[in-house]
């Protein structure tokens, strides 16, 4: 099957754009992961997002090269009956590419599954959730040597893959592959969204940063919605067209501007301090008080009344496990009771504070 020259451009150019973006955002959470930890301290993570460059640079090459190229040993008989020995060598490259473009997605988007999943780790450790986490991790790992045994033994001889006309419809098609690809693929997925959502949901914060914090996760849903369009457009015989390509990296794209957007997000609120206030209210003191947050939300966010500096341990710093209503007894002696979801449980200061349930506390200097 062939293409025509505007979907050809039209293709070159949504999946170069798409790469600009997704390579912006990987920088930009580097830097910003670097510039709060220090390149010592970068997490697991972090590291394993630097993987992703290859895979995701190797991705959009091969599928421009598929289709730029003179396409694979997909073919209609038309042009089966029209092919020269020009096209046949144009369509045994295209046909390698595809291998590789197969192998590529899988090493791309597992990675990035693995990097949102450490994530949820550190978001739901000391909860019931987090062995939710944990088994789902093992489950990817699962589903990722299955789609390896699965793509290197669908199609027998390995070279068919290549060969031009393809001799055996899995070698073309990778059908039993895609199946075993998608299965784990989008079961991974729901499991993490259904996992996740409720439980963002019950963080109590203002409905302001609820939304934005929602919306980020929520965009997994995307990410499901486009790994199934890219099994209809590859498997459904009447649907069956290189459409399935665009819907390949949108899928990758989407996935790791998801992985990336929680440390990017931190670094947009340092930038721009006027985003962490959204949605809170003033301070009250027991005596009556009001006290303007943007005058004590700062203050407490880096230090405990003139104590240690605070560490965050998570991307989400501003968001705990299930919120707290806090009480902090200032240097003054004064009572102040805040209506602030404080991430308390992720943070970790000289004293190694860690509360992990929704309980009433003061803070006296470094006393509790």
């Amino acid at each position: 099957m062939s293409t025509s020259q505007s979907f050809n451009q039209e293709f070159k150019i949504e999946t170069w754009t798409l790469y600009g973006v997704g390579m912006l955002a990987i920088f930009t959470r580097l830097a910003s992961q670097t510039r709060k930890l220090g390149i010592k301290r970068l997490r697991t993570d972090d590291w394993l997002i630097i993987t992703v460059i290859p895979w995701y640079t190797l991705l959009v090459v091969s599928i421009n090269r598929i289709i730029i190229g003179g396409g694979s040993n997909y073919m209609t008989p038309e042009d089966i009956a029209a092919l020269t020995p020009q096209t046949k060598a144009d369509r045994t490259s295209g046909s390698k590419w595809v291998l590789v473009s197969e192998e590529v997605m899988v090493l791309c988007v597992w990675t990035c599954k693995i990097c949102m999943l450490l994530i949820y780790r550190r978001l739901t450790e000391g909860l019931t959730q987090g062995k939710i986490i944990n088994a789902v991790l093992v489950y990817v790992a699962v589903g990722f040597v299955a789609c390896q045994i699965a793509l290197f033994t669908t199609c027998r001889p390995f070279s068919g893959y290549w060969a031009v006309p393809a001799a055996d419809d899995q070698c073309w098609s990778y059908y039993n592959f895609e199946i075993v690809e998608g299965t784990f693929n989008v079961s991974a997925d729901l499991v993490v969204l259904l996992v996740a959502i409720p439980l963002l949901m019950k963080l109590r914060i203002p409905i302001q940063q609820k939304i934005i914090l929602v919306s980020v996760f929520g965009m997994g849903v995307f990410v499901i919605a486009a790994a199934v369009l890219t099994k209809v457009y590859s498997l459904v015989p009447d649907l069956v067209s290189y459409s399935y390509l665009n819907w390949y990296f949108r899928e990758a794209s989407v996935s790791i501007y998801v992985t990336n957007l929680p440390a990017i997000w931190a670094l947009f609120r340092d930038i721009f301090p006027a985003v962490k206030y959204w949605g809170y209210p003033s301070r009250t003191y027991s005596d009556g008080t009001v006290e303007n947050r943007k005058t004590w939300l700062p203050q407490f966010g880096t230090n405990f009344s003139g104590g240690p500096d605070v560490e965050f341990r998570d991307d989400l710093e501003m968001f705990g496990r299930l919120g707290m209503t806090n009480s902090v007894e200032g240097v003054d002696g004064r009572s102040k009771d805040q209506g602030l979801a404080l991430s308390v449980s992720e943070v970790s200061t000289s004293d190694h504070l860690a509360v992990y349930k929704d309980v009433p506390f003061i803070i006296a200097g470094k006393k509790i």
